[in-house]
């Protein structure tokens, strides 16, 4: 049996439009993350005998992460790579 506080249509309606409303949002916002294409990039790291990662010729220790995006960038910048793009953009094709 159906709770008597969804007996009332508009009360349904406006669940239903709320729930459809989140859907869109969040759908909307997932749609305008920013996706890298696939892109094969090579990274290097000089490591001391404990393996700990040298420094740069700047004094600075990149994380792989770090030097990860770095080389991407640098490969889209020689374009060898397609730059990031929104993800709906990379659903249409």
């Amino acid at each position: 049996m159906i709770s008597s506080r969804f007996n009332n249509p508009r009360r349904l309606l406006f669940i239903a439009c709320a729930v459809a409303a989140l859907a869109v949002a969040i759908l909307s916002w997932y749609a305008m993350q920013t996706v890298r294409s696939e892109c094969v990039v090579a990274v290097s790291k000089l490591s001391d005998g404990n393996g700990n990662t040298l420094p740069d010729a700047n004094g600075r220790v990149w994380s792989d992460e770090e030097l990860v995006d770095r080389a991407y960038e640098q490969a889209v910048d020689s374009g060898r790579c397609d730059p990031p793009r929104v993800r709906w953009k990379q659903w249409l094709g």
